[in-house]
């Protein structure tokens, strides 16, 4: 049965909630995920535990084929393209994570078939409310939209995170999540994203929530904000990486490597709710409106501001395979900033050091650091900089920044840094 996936992402603006933050996020397991989508589990299969599911795997290894946490520690499996014949591809593709993570889920903390705590259904409404539920999906937690009936009924579902601190959000700031596309239902999409940025934290976007101040749409086949319409590539329904930067009023989106809004005036401020929708385009019924892997993070300062201050750059926009030490191509972005620097500043040397969080064990962490923060340097090289100006150390989960009691504290541990020496 053809189906789509729809996620909306509702921001709204006003003056109020907080200074916010999330998602370290994964993308496509290739024909792994095809076979998944047979494979979701409702909260009526059978539960192994109290958490109802599957063992939490650790982050910064997490079973074969399933989505793991973004972050520069985190393997996060998504383009197949090898980093060194991605260039091209990814040439649009400027997104850089914030380096300050302010929330983050992946429901591993929720119990399968529950609603997630670390979210809300009080925000603005259009319709009828779809209900949610986290399900287990190739050894991952998904918050999934209950299905329609056969033949069609599905409203859509709409939550917003919760969030701590009162007031606007940063003023640059990243939002990232993992969602499963749609196929083609009837000769058409039947998917798409609804991204609103809105400084109307009562009222839901007038014109079916289509185009206006703040809505950004992102589908399988476009992307739209308020001033622009971009078509992009057909996209499958394997499970595909969103990401989102806010700078003031600019807003840019991206669907793996391609940019689909480019919005200088997208936005108003201040932004004061966030929230994701996920519908199906004519009610069409479907169990695979889900995602996982929310996170907001909060931009942080220029590369060279870092380095002139506090002599260290942290980055969490490196990305490897699943427990491996082979950068992904979306990490091109972060490294030709640092290789720009090096580049700029002859005199310069790295000490590039890797850091995960506590999950998965000193005996697994503490190599995998190493190995990761050797590939950084091996990139470099290859690039041109000579290799006495750089060197390598990985510390495992020994120098946390922030705590590992937190799904958001043990996202900012997941890191890359390059120290000068």
């Amino acid at each position: 049965m053809a189906r789509k996936l729809a996620v909306a992402l509702l921001m709204a603006c006003c003056a109020g909630v907080a200074s916010a933050g999330w998602l370290d996020a994964v993308r496509s397991a290739g024909d792994l995920l095809d076979k998944a989508a047979r494979e979701v589990t409702s909260p009526d299969a059978s539960k192994k535990g109290t958490d109802g599911g599957a063992q939490k795997p650790a982050q910064d290894t997490p079973a074969a084929g399933q989505p793991a946490a973004r972050g520069s520690t985190a393997g996060a499996p998504s383009s197949e393209v090898p980093i060194e014949k991605a260039e091209t591809i990814y040439s649009k593709y400027d997104f850089v994570p914030g380096d300050k993570v302010i929330f983050f889920d992946d429901f591993r903390d929720t119990d399968v078939g529950e609603f997630p705590r670390k979210w809300t259904l009080n925000g603005p409404k259009s319709g009828h409310n779809n209900s949610v539920e986290v399900v287990e999906y190739q050894g991952a937690r998904f918050l999934r939209s209950v299905p329609g009936s056969k033949g069609g009924g599905q409203h859509e579902a709409t939550q917003y995170i919760r969030l701590a601190q009162k007031g606007d959000l940063p003023e640059k700031f990243t939002l990232e999540f993992d969602a499963v596309l749609g196929e083609e239902h009837g000769g058409g999409y039947v998917d798409h994203y609804m991204i609103y940025l809105l400084n109307d934290p009562e009222h839901y976007p007038g014109a079916g929530g289509a185009r206006g101040p703040g809505v950004i749409r992102v589908s399988g086949h476009d992307g739209i904000s308020a001033n622009t319409t971009t078509q992009v590539s057909k996209l499958d329904n394997k499970v595909h990486h969103i990401a989102i930067s806010v700078n003031g009023t600019f807003v840019k989106a991206y669907i793996d490597e391609q940019r689909v809004v480019n919005d200088p005036d997208g936005i108003k401020r201040p932004i004061r709710l966030i929230g994701l929708t996920m519908a199906s385009s004519g009610n069409v019924a479907t169990d695979k409106l889900m995602f996982t892997n929310f996170r907001l993070a909060e931009g942080g300062k220029d590369v060279k501001s870092a380095l002139d201050t506090e002599g260290k750059i942290v980055t969490h926009g490196i990305l490897f395979d699943t427990g491996k030490a082979t950068i992904k191509a979306e990490s091109l972005p972060t490294l030709n900033m640092i290789l720009g620097l090096l580049n700029g500043t002859p005199a310069l040397k790295f000490s590039i050091e890797g850091h995960t969080d506590n999950q998965g064990g000193k005996a697994i962490n503490q190599p995998l650091s190493e190995n990761r923060a050797a590939a950084v340097k091996e990139w470099l090289v290859g690039k041109g900089i000579a290799a006495d100006r750089l060197k390598t150390g990985g510390f495992g989960d020994s120098k946390p920044i922030d705590s590992n009691s937190t799904a958001e504290g043990r996202a900012n541990n997941r890191r890359v840094e390059f120290v000068k020496f």
